[in-house]
């Protein structure tokens, strides 16, 4: 797994989407990826995404796929890491 590549793709659509989550949200998930603490970003941004229907573009999407298919399958405790398709079927995307 290329970690240089994991941090800064989670940071860039963590930060493509910061506007669309609480403030607070925003501020716990860069503590995250401030910490290397990869998995459970995207784990949870996966979840605030889905549970809020968070509308995402084509690109974010796309990230997102890309960023899930980095961790190559299932992980123990990562409900949303462990079921990438699951997760992608549920996203909210926004054509335009």
């Amino acid at each position: 797994m290329d970690l240089v590549k994991l941090n800064n793709d989670s940071r860039a659509l963590l930060e493509a989407l910061a506007d669309r989550l609480p403030p607070e949200t925003t501020a716990a998930y860069r503590r995250l990826s401030d910490a290397g603490e990869w998995a459970e970003l995207v784990d949870t941004l996966c979840a605030s995404l889905i549970r809020r229907k968070i509308p995402v573009t084509v690109p974010e999407y796309q990230r997102l796929a890309d960023l899930l298919a980095m961790f190559g399958g299932p992980r123990e405790g990562y409900t949303y890491l462990s079921d990438p398709h699951g997760v992608l079927s549920k996203l909210a995307v926004d054509p335009t």
